[in-house]
């Protein structure tokens, strides 16, 4: 574990090199020296929400959650293969504790503590739902001699995650707007939410916990829904807006990737199923269909294909140009549109799961409504209103009515089949966004239901998508003893990517 303590200084020169419009918020951009709580605020902040990769890169998540397939090559991802994961994402958290040193004493300091348990909480989220039990008491503790952290229970990492948030919550509506921050521009009310909205969405992963008396989980639900803050229009999306200043582009604009990713029979077939025109800013009509005679606004003039399907099938198809690529705008748009880490659209269809579940009351119709028109305005509000990109088939006011009254598409039946509904609503609002956020969701659902051919599945048991990736290599290395425990106390000695962590259980 010695790699947790590299010098909090690395992510200031981090900070630096990666900067353009966020230099604004530094106060001396020049000078690496003179690191201040402000600087390593905006570092852990795009550290938290910006993606490390472009191009290709940028399409493994969307790959594994099957929104496209991917024609350069048969990828594992696309066919479900996965390994080992990484822990790198802890080393950014050295710099927490640095933050709220410096700023020790001054107006910020209640404000800088609530960030630094948000990225905290966030971070031990991602880590913990990826392979389950993590260090997480005795984590960071390097600069005390603490080399070989114990792995806490996934249970114990969930409980500490929260109160963390709460803990954050509460510091947030004490705070005031602090300089650093290229989000939300310091807003202590939208970090507020932000922090309230992660809540919810965690408390929606302990779902088969809700017996269980140490969380309360219909308590805290029902106290954030009904005392909040909570998000009130994405306007307060806690996500990264693109420009046209290179450095700031969207991750998938210009790419030499732009030919190969097509569009996935997931999305297409249940877009055109419930018509949704989010599928006209989603992808391109297919060639085939329009040497055929169809138009673009026509829904049968876009196809998708399988992904699970053999790449060889696929390539075949996609040669003869009868499969529909992406939307141009995804790689001719410098902007792009934001990606949003949480986000007032997916913060609804929460809400009306929730109220599903009996954990609060009110009409699940309405937030599920009012989650699937935020969802469809995002699309329209970050696209530019220009044939080119939505074909035709604009997104208007009236557009979004006729789709909330259509019969697929209205919250009734029975309590399942509302949820399916739900579920299916927040994976299409997943497309191209956070794409694991998809894959925890659709692993804790089971919706919607993605497709499996065990003839081409890279995983070891082919009926199914993994359930988790393994520990990383490095901590076999430095801190074996301590994995294999762990391993042995979840899984029975198998790390392996089929074994059921505790918050599946």
């Amino acid at each position: 574990m010695k790699k947790y303590i590299l010098p909090f200084i690395l992510g200031s020169f981090i900070l630096l090199a990666s900067c353009s419009k966020f230099e604004e918020y530094n106060s001396d951009p020049d000078q690496t020296i003179n690191i201040t709580a402000e600087m390593l605020a905006t570092d852990l902040i795009l550290s938290t929400i910006k993606y490390p990769s472009v191009g290709k890169d940028f399409l493994y998540k969307d790959m594994f959650a099957k929104y496209i397939s991917y024609m350069e090559g048969a990828s594992d991802y696309q066919y479900n293969k996965i390994d080992r994961t990484t822990f790198s994402s802890l080393i950014k958290l050295t710099n927490v504790e640095k933050m709220a040193s410096l700023s020790e004493g001054t107006v910020y300091e209640q404000s800088y503590l609530a960030l630094g348990k948000f990225i905290r909480a966030y971070t031990f989220y991602n880590l913990t739902m990826r392979v389950g039990d993590i260090p997480y008491t005795e984590a960071l503790q390097g600069e005390s001699n603490l080399y070989n952290p114990t792995y806490d229970e996934q249970k114990v990492v969930f409980a500490g995650i929260l109160n963390e948030l709460e803990e954050a919550a509460e510091l947030f509506g004490q705070g005031r707007n602090f300089p650093g921050d290229p989000i939300y521009d310091g807003d202590v009310q939208k970090w507020q939410k932000a922090t309230n909205n992660l809540m919810l969405k965690i408390l929606t992963h302990l779902w088969k916990k809700t017996t269980d008396a140490e969380f309360k989980l219909a308590e805290r639900f029902n106290r954030l829904v009904t005392s909040g803050p909570l998000m009130t229009s994405n306007a307060d999306n806690f996500q990264l807006v693109y420009s046209e200043v290179e450095i700031e582009n969207y991750p998938f604009y210009n790419s030499s990737f732009r030919k190969y990713p097509i569009m996935s029979t997931s999305v297409v077939n249940v877009m055109r199923e419930l018509g949704d025109y989010r599928l006209f800013y989603f992808a391109e009509p297919s060639a085939f269909q329009l040497l055929a005679g169809r138009k673009q606004t026509d829904w049968a003039a876009y196809v998708g294909v399988d992904p699970s399907e053999n790449f060889n099938s696929i390539s075949e198809k996609n040669a003869y140009g009868r499969i529909s690529g992406i939307n141009k705008r995804y790689f001719e748009l410098a902007k792009g549109e934001p990606t949003f880490m949480l986000s007032y659209a997916e913060q609804c269809l929460i809400i009306s799961e929730g109220i599903l579940r009996g954990w609060t009351n009110g009409d699940p119709s309405t937030y599920y409504q009012q989650g699937i028109r935020a969802a469809m305005m995002f699309v329209d509000e970050n696209t530019p209103d220009d044939i080119l990109y939505h074909h035709g088939r604009k997104i208007n006011a009236s557009v979004i009515d006729t789709y909330l009254n259509g019969p697929k598409v209205i919250l009734a039946g029975t309590t399942e089949e509302k949820l399916e509904k739900i579920f299916t609503q927040r994976y299409l609002l997943g497309f191209l966004q956070d794409g694991w956020n998809t894959y925890f969701e659709y692993r804790r659902t089971g919706y919607p239901a993605l497709p499996i051919n065990e003839s081409t599945n890279l995983n070891s048991m082919k009926d199914r998508i993994p359930l988790r990736w393994m520990y990383p290599s490095k901590e076999l290395s430095y801190n074996r003893a301590m994995v294999e425990e762990a391993i042995d106390r979840q899984f029975e000695g198998n790390d392996d990517v089929n074994e059921t962590m505790w918050i599946l259980k």
